[in-house]
Formats: structure tokens, sequence, C-alpha cells
């Protein structure tokens, strides 16, 4: 048989292209990896942790809780509206737990639907102020990574997400949050460092306390 160097020469060419051109690719695929000590993404509490990353997927979340806390609220009492909102990770199974605390003006009493517990409220009926139908959590997360932090920053269980119109009656935030504005109070662990954050859903300002 008789050997071709020029054919052999052209293979061997062709051959090294092939490699070349596959080489950035595998390289890419092997970077774009997350590596084993890689910060970890919004979870949907998977892992009963609740992250900032979480807030983009609460929406649609809360389209589907708002009618059953609704329905735990009015079998309570028919005038009932909810006040104060509560998001947190579940306790013996994963997911979101969702927490209403909701006012009657007819018996000036809050009813918590996680517990079912009533108690008084020591003010007028008139200055209660209930929470919008839409909540808006994801103008809250937008917020957040506009403000610089990310997806993977755990919240503190004892803070969570709380949801409150911030009222004369019920405060809620520094002082400079405004009157009658709905605000998103998050505890952000943040490197080791609790940080008390309250976001005006309306206009995405993100308020702290600042002492001294």
């Amino acid at each position: 048989m008789l050997l071709n160097p020029a054919g052999n020469r052209i293979r061997l060419a062709l051959l090294l292209v092939t490699l070349a051109l596959l080489s950035p690719v595998a390289a890419f695929a092997q970077d774009s990896t997350p590596g084993p000590d890689a910060p970890p993404a919004a979870t949907k509490c998977s892992d009963g942790k609740l992250r900032v990353g979480d807030l983009q997927f609460l929406d649609a979340e809360w389209t589907k809780q708002r009618e059953y806390l609704n329905a735990r609220a009015v079998e309570w009492e028919p005038d009932a509206f909810l006040t104060r909102l509560r998001v947190n990770c579940g306790i013996l199974e994963p997911g979101f737990r969702w927490r209403g605390t909701f006012y009657s003006p007819s018996q000036q009493a809050f009813f918590e639907t996680d517990s079912g517990n009533a108690f008084g409220a020591e003010f007028d009926p008139e200055d209660a102020e209930p929470l919008p139908n839409e909540l808006r959590f994801g103008a809250v997360w937008r917020a957040l990574i506009k403000a610089g932090y990310t997806d993977d920053i755990p919240l503190t269980p004892e803070i969570g997400i709380t949801l409150q119109v911030n009222s004369e009656a019920m405060p809620l935030g520094p002082a400079d949050v405004p009157e009658n504005a709905t605000v998103c109070h998050v505890g952000l662990d943040y490197f080791g460092e609790i940080r008390d954050l309250f976001v005006t859903i309306d206009d995405g300002a993100v308020h702290r306390h600042t002492f001294g």
C-alpha cells in the first residue's frame, strides 16, 4: 500500500484545527460550572433558609395565598382586613410560610391566621390602614439588588419579610419613611452583620435607622 504524505499532513492539520475550535468551548463549560464554594442562589426555602433572591418568586405565590388568608380571617369576623403580612420559611416542611394579621373594626381587635389568636387594639378603628391587594415583592427585590445586595444573602428568621402600611397607629421604619407608605421590612444577615432595611414599595427607596 502506498503512503500519501500530503494527505496525512492535511488530515493532521484538520485535526489540529478541530481541537483548537473545541478547546474554548470546553474551557467555558468548565469555568461556568458552579464550584463547591459558590454561594447558594435563591432556593424557595428548600433548605430552610430565606434569601434575597426568593423575593422575586413571591408575587406568584401571594396570588395563591391571599384567598386562603382572607377566608381564614372572614371566618373570624366578616369585616376583617389585612394589616400585616409576614413571610418566612416553613418549620416542618420546605416552602414559604405565610402569616397574616387582620384587623376587625367592629371588634377593635387583631387576628393572626397562623395561630388563630385574637388580641385587642389600642387605637381608633378608623386609624387602621389595610395593606393593598398587590404587594409587589418583585419591586422590593429589584430595590435590594439596585442597592448592591445579592440573591444569595440570607434573611434572618426572626424578621423574615414583613409588610405593613406605615401609619400613626401602626408605625414601621425610621422617621424618614413617608406616612401611609406600604413598607417591606427585611433583616439581612450581611456577612455577620444584621441589617434592618425598610423598602417603600411605591418608589423602591431603601431606608435604615441611623443613630448618633
